[in-house]
């Protein structure tokens, strides 16, 4: 069971690399729809698109990475001036707790979006919409996995 656990959580490390590719891509696509710009006075028109898709991806695996390393946006006043035993229960409940709740909100809602866009895509590529908006829900799993581990450890 543990080799289980083991291999969810390397899968689940993987929102650091894709979003940190997802990124890498975004600068890539973007100085190449410069240089063909401005050298060559034809942009490329696809890379509206491919830039949209990658900033979505970047963005919600991102949030995610930053949720398992605890780097994500908190405050800390109240920890810093509590005791001990009690910035550790307001850890939890207030910093871990808050995120999963968010993130059950974010995951609900994305659940919800994906219908809608199921039905649309991109107009260049034909890239449909779906694609796009899977990145929240997604992102929402990976984050409460974040949580609960998190929350399992700290007991």
């Amino acid at each position: 069971m543990k080799r289980i656990f083991h291999w969810i959580d390397r899968i689940m490390r993987l929102d650091e690399v894709l979003a940190s590719a997802a990124l890498f891509a975004i600068f890539l696509v973007a100085i190449s729809n410069i240089f063909m710009r401005y050298l060559f006075n034809t942009p490329l028109a696809w890379t509206e698109e491919v830039l949209q898709l990658l900033m979505v991806w970047a963005t919600f695996l991102g949030a995610s990475a930053l949720v398992r390393r605890n780097e994500h946006v908190l405050i800390g006043m109240l920890s810093e001036n509590l005791p001990a035993s009690l910035a550790r229960w307001n850890d939890r409940l207030f910093n871990v707790g808050m995120v999963l709740i968010a993130a059950i909100v974010l995951g609900y809602w994305g659940l919800q979006l994906l219908p809608y866009s199921s039905f649309r895509s991109t107009p260049m590529l034909q890239i449909p919409y779906v694609w796009i908006h899977v990145a929240i829900p997604v992102s929402a799993v990976v984050m409460a996995y974040h949580c609960l581990v998190r929350l399992a450890r700290d007991t």
